[in-house]
This record gives C-alpha cells, structure tokens and sequence, in this order.
C-alpha cells in the first residue's frame, strides 16, 4: 500500500479509504488512486481490511431464479466494490440444505434476497447472522398477479390455472377467488422455474378433465415452456387458451409473451442502495415498485 501511496502521490491512508470506498476521499483522488493502483496490480486486502474497519466487502444474494433483478442488483453491488456470494436456491432440497447448514457464517456485510419469500423458521435462521437483510419480496409478485387477473378478467376469462415455482406461497390461488374465477385443486401447480418445468407443467394441465381457458405463470421461463408445449399439443394461443407472465423475461418478449413487467433491474439497484443504507446504520421507508402489464399475442377474449 506505501508504494501505491508513494507513486500517487498520496498518504497510504489516503489509499486504504480510496480503494475501500470509505468517506473523506474526493471523487478525482478515488480515481486516481484506483488507476494507479490499477496499473501497478495492486489489490486490497478484503481479509485483513475487515479485522480493522469491522466490513467484510462481501454481500451475499439468495435468490430462486436468475432474473433481470439478478443482474441489476449483481451490477450495482460490483460497482460499489463488493464481491458477491450467489445461491440460487430454486429447489426445495437446495433451499432446505441452505437453511440448515446456513454456510455464511461471518462472511458478509449483508444479505439481499431476490424472488423468495421466507417461512418463519428461515427468517429466524437469517436473523441469526446478525447482519442486515432486504428483500425484493412477494408483494410485488402478488401485485402482478392482481395486475395479470384484472386483464383475464376484461378478456372474459373465469377459468384461470396458477402455475408457481418452487417455494411461493399457494395462498396466492385466493386472489383469484377475490376476482371471482373458477379455482380448481388441479389448477394451482407447481414447477421448477425452467423451460423444461413449465412443459412437464403444461403435461399436467392437458391430462386435466377440462383445460382452462388461461394460464398465468409466476416465472417467465416457465410460461415459455407451456407456451411450446401448447403449440405442439395443437392449441391455439391464445384462441384455445392464453398465457400471461408475472417475469418480463427477454425470453418472453422474444415469444410474444402477454407479461406483468416491473422495471426488474432498477428493483435489483434499488434493493441494493437499501441494503447499503442499513449496513451504514440507516434506515429504510418502504417503496412502492411499479409493474406494468405489456400484452402481446398470448392473451386474448375467451374463444
């Protein structure tokens, strides 16, 4: 660090807080340290920094499906210099061992987690580090979940099936009944968030005494893969049945997708600027988060 500090012309001080991202460095000396330290290959010691200054520089990101809110939020947090520790928990066996064995320790800073909502016996797991937590939670799914109802119900429909991935909530079939659609035992489904998942899950739903007329899907992937297996059934989409999606994918846009969309990537920046603001010792109000329903050729009236 005292080499650095010698060919920018700085204090070694000066460095550690530059190159840690700590208060009382102007913006033009941050840069410069970091491109001289840059040029001469020098990299901090996260370890040894944390035992004086008590951060670990590491936040880790639970979350049940790779998502745009992924990649905001994995973004965000590099560009602040922290490393990332990613579980992707989207199976219950891996969610079950996560919790359990709860393999954090005292590695991180914080903990964001993304598309999950926790039972009661994970939270308190979580609490128990010690460290803050955010959540990208549930209530922006069931908000796009009122929001995918609401354009079914205009469409005529009344017989909606409710495919969700792994690990959410079945509670969300009584938003259906608010609505006064048909819910059936049968057509509240569970599958992983996969292409593959949502064709198994479309098996299930053929080989059903009677097919509904829509299908909403709480993963993007997923209402991909009914959408094909559908197709290759000879169903006519949306004539026969119409598909919409809680996750505005790229892969749904690219299908022509009727998708609940919220501004996934500025969700994931947001999370994180909350996450940094409790780490620091803040607090945070809650924010509502925008969805908005983009409809393309997989909705339409009841046929």
């Amino acid at each position: 660090m005292s080499d650095v500090a010698k060919a920018a012309g700085v204090s070694a001080a000066t460095v550690s807080r530059a190159l840690r991202g700590e208060p009382g460095v102007s913006e033009a000396t941050r840069q410069h340290v970091s491109e001289v330290a840059r040029q001469m290959r020098y990299a901090i010691a996260r370890d040894a920094s944390s035992l004086a200054g008590g951060r670990r520089y590491a936040i880790a990101v639970l979350t049940s499906e790779v998502s745009p809110v992924l990649a905001g939020a994995e973004g965000a947090l590099r560009q602040a210099g922290y490393d990332v520790l990613l579980y992707v928990l989207g199976d219950t066996a891996a969610r079950a061992k996560f919790f359990d064995e709860l393999p954090l320790g005292r590695r991180v800073d914080g903990v964001l987690l993304l598309s999950m909502s926790l039972s009661a016996a994970e939270q308190a797991a979580l609490e128990s580090l010690e460290v803050p937590h955010v959540a990208v939670d549930d209530a922006d799914l069931r908000h796009a979940l009122r929001t995918a109802v609401a354009h079914l119900v205009t469409l005529g429909h009344r017989d909606v099936a409710l495919v969700l991935s792994d690990g959410v909530d079945e509670t969300y079939d009584e938003i259906l009944l608010a609505a006064g659609l048909t819910v059936r035992p049968e057509w509240t489904v569970w599958c992983s968030p996969t292409v593959d998942g949502g064709e198994q899950v479309a098996d299930v739903l053929l080989d059903g005494e009677r097919l509904p007329t829509a299908v909403i899907s709480s993963n993007g992937a997923a209402a991909v893969g009914i959408f094909l297996r559908m197709q290759r059934d000879g169903r006519a989409v949306p004539d026969e049945v119409s598909i919409v999606s809680l996750d505005g994918q790229e892969l749904t846009r690219v299908v022509g997708l009727t998708a609940v969309e919220g501004a996934a990537e500025e969700q994931g920046e947001r999370a994180v600027a909350d996450l940094f603001t409790l780490i620091r010792g803040g607090e945070v109000e809650p924010a509502e988060r925008p969805v908005r329903l983009v409809v393309r050729n997989s909705s339409g009236p009841v046929g």
